[in-house]
C-alpha cells in the first residue's frame, strides 16, 4: 500500500488502538476516530514522540451527526488509502434482559456505520484502483450464538456484507478484509472473561489481531479467522446439524448479567 490517509474507528482502546499505533509506526497518517477525546490526545502524543502523524476525531457513530462528520472529515482528507471499521459494540445477557435502545445502538454502530463508512469511501479507492478497507468481524460470524444474539447477528452480517463486496470489487485493485477474531485481551472484554467455558478459551492479543489484518491485506485475502483455536468454529456449521450448533453455543457461555460493552473484535 501507498501512504496515503489511514483511518481507524474505535482508536480509544483495544484493536482499534492497536491499529492506530502500528500504522502510524509504519508511516501512515492516521486520523482516529472514537468517543474518549483524553484516550485519543494520549495516543496523539506518544504517535507524534515517535515521528508520526496522528489527527484525532472525536465522534459518536451511533448517532447520525457523529457518523456524518467523519464522512465529511474523511472526504477533505483526500486520498484515504486504508479504512479500518474497528468500533464495534457488545451487549451481554439474553435478549429480553437487554433494553432495547441499546440493541438498536448496536445495530447502528457494528452495520449502519460499517455500510455508511465503505460506500462513501470505498467509491474513491475504487476510482483510484487502489485502498484496503478492514471490516471487523468475528468468530461468531459463523453461527448463531445465544445469550449474545444481536451481536453475532450483526458480524454475521459484516461477514457476508465484506465478502460480497470483494467479489464486486474484484480486480478493481483494491481489497476488502472480513476479520474475524476470537476472545481478545482489552480492557473490556465480557468473553474473555466470561464464568462458562468460552472463558476458558485462550485468548488473543490486540497485536496478534492487527497484524493478522494486515498480512490479509498484503495476501490479498478475503476472510481471516484469527487464532488457530478458533478456525474450528466455522467448520462446526459445515459438519453438525444447526440444532446441534445451536446448543452448543448456548452452553459454551454463561449468561451474563446485562452489560453493556464498547468493543471490536470478537
Amino acid at each position: 500500500m501507498n501512504k496515503g490517509w489511514a483511518i481507524v474507528t474505535g482508536a480509544s482502546s483495544g484493536i482499534g488502538m492497536a491499529y492506530a499505533r502500528e500504522l502510524s509506526r509504519r508511516g501512515f497518517p492516521v486520523l482516529a476516530v472514537a468517543r474518549r477525546r483524553e484516550r485519543l490526545d494520549e495516543l496523539a502524543r506518544e504517535s507524534s514522540s515517535r515521528g508520526g502523524m496522528l489527527e484525532t476525531f472525536v465522534a459518536d457513530l451511533t448517532t447520525e451527526s457523529g457518523l456524518r462528520s467523519v464522512v465529511s472529515r474523511a472526504a477533505e482528507l483526500g486520498e484515504v488509502e486504508l479504512l479500518v471499521n474497528n468500533a464495534g459494540m457488545a451487549n451481554g445477557g439474553d435478549f429480553l434482559g437487554v433494553s432495547l435502545e441499546q440493541e438498536i445502538r448496536a445495530v447502528r454502530l457494528n452495520i449502519e456505520a460499517v455500510v455508511t463508512l465503505t460506500h462513501e469511501i470505498l467509491e474513491g479507492m475504487v476510482r483510484r484502483k487502489r485502498g484496503a478497507i478492514v471490516n471487523l468481524a468475528s468468530v461468531v460470524a459463523f453461527q448463531p450464538f445465544p445469550h449474545f444474539a444481536v451481536y453475532a447477528a450483526t458480524k454475521a452480517f459484516v461477514l457476508s456484507f465484506t465478502e460480497s463486496l470483494a467479489e464486486e470489487i474484484k480486480g478493481t485493485g483494491v481489497k476488502v478484509v472480513a476479520l474475524c477474531p476470537g476472545s481478545v485481551r482489552t480492557e473490556i472484554d465480557m468473553f474473555a472473561h466470561n464464568e462458562g467455558l468460552l472463558g476458558k478459551l485462550p485468548s488473543l492479543t490486540a497485536d496478534e489481531v492487527v497484524q493478522a489484518g494486515l498480512d490479509t491485506v498484503d495476501r490479498g485475502g478475503v476472510v481471516k479467522v484469527v487464532g488457530w483455536l478458533n478456525r474450528f468454529l466455522p467448520l462446526m456449521g459445515r459438519f453438525l446439524p444447526r440444532s446441534t450448533v445451536r446448543w452448543l453455543m448456548g452452553v459454551s457461555a454463561k449468561p451474563p448479567r446485562p452489560l453493556i460493552a464498547d468493543r471490536a473484535g470478537i
